[in-house]
């Protein structure tokens, strides 16, 4: 694909996809937000934004509103649903990652090249902040840090976390299948998520004890591979992978899949790895492990816009696995870095001409 057509084809998406389902009086912030954060390296909120706006106060004022809008964070989600990324059949892969004071809880669709799209995005503070010290910690962090605690009386990061996957679910109108790493194992997720009938599969900790026979037992000592266990009153599966290069130590998959055979879900849980690689890209490529933010809904939105992007570029420039993989592995770049460096290529070359 010629570089110039990928910001066309993007441009043309953006008209027919995404502006279409916004409310009208959205659509200003929504343009604006796109062009200062989507497929733009972030600096800061301010510095991105007088790179659209010249007037520096008022490109202060409109990053501002945005980034305090409640109701347009919301209904960003509905713009990414019009891409039509996320099937009933699709995995999304779920996780956490700190980001300087606050923490996204993010879902992504597994794509199988190597990296995740970002379909859920639920922001809160950071459970990781310092502890206080009037004399040394920073006002920032001090500030954060009251937040949390204030918030945490009022919801916890589980009871967070399962408003966020119910939310997707609504949304979507059914539940795409699920996948966790370990951490999110515990009792209310487990028993939520099987009583409304989503399909999960999540890694256990090696020492986690199962109820097998009416007996309580580890599952590393479960004897066969592929065992139906009783946990937190439910008749549910453990899957034990082989060990690898990338895994020395086998994963503990557990899940209320029944049916799929061994195999796949060991092949389903690889490919969690992918939402990671789409952290670390978000982190580096994006350059948000430099965010300052004071807010969740701050973050939130600038993680919408960006998986936005991200989602654009993955569908008009349909990556395959060979082109990801056909160089050598130690000199490929991920679908992502691909095409975000198509993107640039076709800024560069309307910015000083096709010579």
């Amino acid at each position: 694909m010629s570089p110039i057509t990928i910001i066309t084809n993007i441009n043309q998406l953006t008209k027919t996809k995404l502006a279409p389902v916004l409310p009208k009086k959205w659509l200003p912030q929504f343009q604006f937000g796109l062009k200062a954060y989507s497929l733009r390296t972030f600096h800061s909120a301010s510095s991105n934004a007088r790179q659209v706006v010249a007037n520096p106060n008022t490109a202060s004022r409109k990053s501002e509103r945005l980034l305090a809008n409640i109701g347009l964070a919301a209904n960003l989600a509905t713009a990414f649903d019009n891409l039509n990324l996320i099937k009933a059949s699709s995995y999304v892969n779920c996780d956490h990652s700190d980001m300087n004071g606050l923490t996204a809880f993010v879902g992504a669709v597994q794509t199988r090249n190597g990296r995740a799209i970002p379909c859920l995005i639920e922001t809160t503070y950071s459970d990781r902040l310092p502890g206080p010290s009037l004399t040394t910690s920073p006002k920032r962090k001090l500030a954060l840090r009251q937040a949390r605690a204030e918030e945490r009386q009022l919801i916890g990061f589980t009871e967070h976390y399962i408003n966020a996957l119910q939310s997707l679910a609504s949304r979507l109108g059914f539940w795409p299948k699920l996948v966790f790493d370990r951490g999110f194992g515990n009792k209310s997720l487990v028993t939520y998520l099987d009583a409304a009938g989503a399909t999960f599969y999540i890694r256990l900790k090696a020492g986690r004890f199962v109820e097998l026979d009416g007996q309580s037992i580890e599952v590393k000592r479960l004897v066969e591979n592929d065992t139906i266990i009783n946990l937190f009153g439910l008749k549910l599966r453990v899957v034990r992978s082989p060990k690898s290069r990338r895994a020395t130590e086998p994963w503990y998959i557990l899940t209320n899949d029944l049916t799929s055979t061994k195999a796949k879900i060991v092949k389903i849980y690889y490919h969690r790895f992918e939402i990671e690689e789409t952290f670390k890209d978000l982190k580096h490529i994006w350059n948000l492990k430099r965010t300052r933010l004071n807010k969740p809904n701050s973050l939130k939105v600038i993680l919408w816009l960006v998986s936005i992007g991200i989602a654009s570029l993955y569908k008009v420039t349909k990556p395959t696995k060979q082109t990801v993989r056909k160089r050598h592995k130690k000199k490929r770049n991920s679908w992502l870095r691909q095409a975000y460096e198509q993107l640039q290529r076709a800024s560069s070359l309307v910015l000083w001409g096709m010579g």
